[in-house]
């Protein structure tokens, strides 16, 4: 229940994942909404895609910390829906108990396809319907489509999936990113004269196509053009999935222990296994001139 005069509240909801061009529109119109009114905008979100609570897990797009963050600079409050408090409810319980009662709602903000409370059962006509009952708004937010296609995460993760970073940068509205820890490697890329960071990553998020990328990493408010190596080091016979980030022209720079934003362009090539180190060391220079000569065509 909302505290006593406190502003009711304009409210958002969805999972949230990516934070593309579509919650965007949710979210730009939940902040309007808000301000045209003066009330509280909310995010209410999940941690991870109810899905992933159901046993048909989905790999994320971003850290959930990292979204919370994102959404807190974008509305006035985030609140985290907790999945097995909300799932027994039904249609009818979620608005009165969560809505109305926990989250004082006096406009909801909603997609074309928003489904609610327990099995799904609830749609916008039922949510207009109680909505006039109960007092509150039903604001309906057009599906944002680029090509005929609606933007979705699932979308965005199929893109990725087939390492299409041009694809998935326009349904985000901005470059995919990743985030993750630099930690020890095997130092077979220093061996080789391409010292490298190597990232591990929250075990939930997407690993985009494997190959070679060019990309950008951000650390301490500064941005340095990288070729990143994504991939299973096929000619060192290695096994699972390695994140690499070769740093240009800076090959002094520490960053053990710290954590980095890797931003996405382009891919180069996907991973492949080469006849000797010798081979492969050719070609790591053709792929660190390609993403050179591709960085500076984006400036």
């Amino acid at each position: 229940m909302s505290q006593s005069g406190s502003k009711k509240s304009v409210v958002a909801i969805g999972t949230f994942d990516g934070i593309h061009l579509g919650h965007r529109a949710l979210l730009s119109a939940a902040c309007e909404q808000a301000k045209s009114r003066e009330l509280t905008s909310i995010a209410y979100t999940f941690l991870k895609p109810p899905q992933n609570y159901l046993g048909t897990p989905k790999k994320l797009l971003m850290p959930p910390q990292t979204k919370l963050q994102l959404l807190q600079r974008l509305v006035d409050r985030v609140e985290i829906a907790e999945f097995l408090e909300i799932q027994p409810l039904s249609a009818e319980e979620f608005v009165s108990e969560i809505l109305v009662n926990r989250l004082d709602i006096s406009v909801l903000i909603a997609g074309e396809d928003f489904r609610f409370g327990r099995d799904r059962q609830g749609n916008i006509s039922l949510l207009r319907e109680l909505g006039n009952g109960l007092d509150f708004e039903v604001v309906v937010v057009p599906a944002v489509k680029i090509n005929h296609e609606s933007v979705s995460s699932t979308a965005i993760r199929s893109a990725l999936a087939g390492g299409d970073v041009e694809r998935a940068t326009r349904f985000l509205g901005a470059r995919p990113r990743l985030w993750g820890e630099v930690v020890h490697g095997e130092g077979q890329a220093t061996q080789l004269g391409f010292p490298t960071a190597n990232l591990a990553l929250d075990p939930d998020v997407l690993i985009p196509a494997l190959g070679i990328y060019a990309a950008r990493v951000r650390f301490e408010e500064r941005s340095y053009p990288t070729a990143l190596y994504i991939g299973s080091r096929p000619t060192f016979g290695g096994e699972g999935v390695s994140i690499e980030a070769h740093i240009l022209d800076q090959d002094k720079i520490d960053l053990y222990g710290q954590r980095l934003e890797v931003e996405l362009f382009h891919r180069i090539r996907g991973d492949q296994r080469f006849s000797s180190a010798d081979v492969l060391q050719k070609q790591i220079c053709a792929d660190i001139d390609a993403v050179r000569d591709y960085l500076l065509s984006t400036r």
